[in-house]
């Protein structure tokens, strides 16, 4: 293995050259005596780059496999005991990079999680230079870092494992089996497993009324687990995202289209964080139910063929996009001509008139819950231009899309 300075620092001068992510190499004592980053600026929380990183990997020279940590301000880094016959001798540490770009709506949630003193605007600055870099290929760069280092071959799931089993010494969480055993003498035992699958099959098949019933059912038994030992507000609301998450998996099972599950999924859990009262929380729990169970059914009234399906749900995902019917028969491998016959039979209109029906929808919403305006929304939505969407518009509607805006607002104004 390397074990010189010069040439440790010239493997860190490789890797930096591959990604463009700051490196800092650490000697036995915990001094930073080389490192690469450009002009990249520290995060203004810290009083220098190598702050944080002595922060999350203070204790973690004994492993010998790249150690993976994450801020809690979101930034990824990874480090790598140098050993020389047995020694320690220092540390390379990678990082920050991000898996994905920060957005002003994340970091205004940062600023409501943690105290942070610094200015929004230094933030936003900080996160927009962080390079960007999936999970797995940061990983990927950890592992070519260490056989540059010790000619060592690793694979994935071995840094995995080891990581996982760091986490649990360090989280020193009580022993699984203990827990089991003492809730088990205190006779708290859980609903019914087959309550809970009875509750998502009532949502896989778009059952609101008997899954109403279940529901309360559960809530008279009182059997349920208790997810946070701090707080019992916490606790429901952890129950609540978990029977969400679920739900949102078996309406996805029940037809309805992925996105529109997702999206009500993160709608109701951001709901669910800004509660204040436990019953509120069960409450917004049942809405989100007896939410996906309504929309399976209706989605189940119209249950098409798997073509058919296939492009429903590329046209609902590509809203933003300018779909053709030729990218729809390559999606569904179908002649382009034999689909248009086929989804007309099913569907009772045409693919054309179909996308313009869905896109349409969309700018109705835009139009009631934005402050866009028709040419805005035409450029977005991918028509050709805004007489042709005004044009489609009114066809469909009957009104221009100012004539519906205006008698939106008329009518929330009454």
């Amino acid at each position: 293995m390397l074990n010189s300075l010069e040439g440790l620092q010239y493997i860190c001068r490789l890797v930096f050259n591959l990604h463009k992510i700051p490196i800092f190499l650490f000697d036995k004592k915990g001094n930073l005596v080389y490192e690469i980053l450009t002009d990249f600026s520290r995060n203004p929380l810290y009083p220098s780059h190598e702050a944080i990183i002595v922060q999350l990997f203070s204790g973690t020279t004994t492993y010998r496999v790249p150690i993976l940590k994450e801020s809690k301000y979101l930034e990824k880094y990874f480090s790598i005991s140098i050993y020389s016959n047995d020694q320690f001798i220092g540390t390379i540490a990678v990082g920050p990079v991000m898996n994905f770009r920060m957005t002003e709506e994340t970091i205004n949630g940062l600023f409501r999680d943690h105290n942070i003193i610094a200015t929004k605007e230094e933030m936003i600055h900080y996160y927009k230079q962080i390079p960007v870099l999936n999970n797995y290929d940061f990983i990927n760069l950890s592992m070519v870092l260490h056989y540059m280092v010790y000619q060592q071959k690793l694979e994935l799931v071995d840094i995995l494992k080891n990581n996982e089993i760091m986490e649990r010494e360090e989280d020193d969480i009580e022993q699984p089996d203990i827990h089991i055993t003492e809730q088990l003498q205190n006779n708290k035992v859980h609903t019914d497993i087959s309550v809970e699958r009875k509750i998502l099959d009532c949502v896989k098949m778009g059952r609101k009324d008997e899954l109403r019933e279940t529901f309360h059912a559960i809530l008279k038994q009182g059997k349920l687990g208790i997810l946070s030992k701090t707080s019992y507000l916490r606790s429901q609301k952890n129950l609540g995202i978990s029977i969400i998450a679920l739900a949102t998996r078996a309406a996805v099972e029940g037809g309805l289209f992925q996105e529109i599950a997702y999206n009500l999924s993160d709608l109701f859990i951001q709901k669910l964080e800004e509660l204040n009262e436990s019953k509120e929380v069960t409450k917004l729990t049942e809405s989100a139910l007896l939410e996906f169970a309504e929309r399976v059914a209706h989605s189940k009234k119209y249950k098409y063929s798997k073509p058919i399906n296939m492009c429903q749900n590329y046209i609902f995902t590509h809203l933003y996009e300018d779909i053709t019917l030729t990218q729809l028969a390559d999606l569904t491998s179908m002649n382009p001509n034999y689909l248009s016959v086929l989804f007309k039979k099913e569907v009772g209109i045409s693919l054309r008139q179909y996308i313009h029906e869905v896109k349409v929808n969309e700018a109705k919403n835009l139009l009631t819950y934005t402050s866009y305006s028709s040419s805005d929304i035409s450029s977005l939505l991918n028509f050709h231009d805004q007489s042709h969407f005004i044009k489609v518009f009114k066809k469909i509607e009957r009104v221009t899309p100012k004539q519906f805006k205006n008698g939106y607002f008329k009518f929330r104004e009454q």
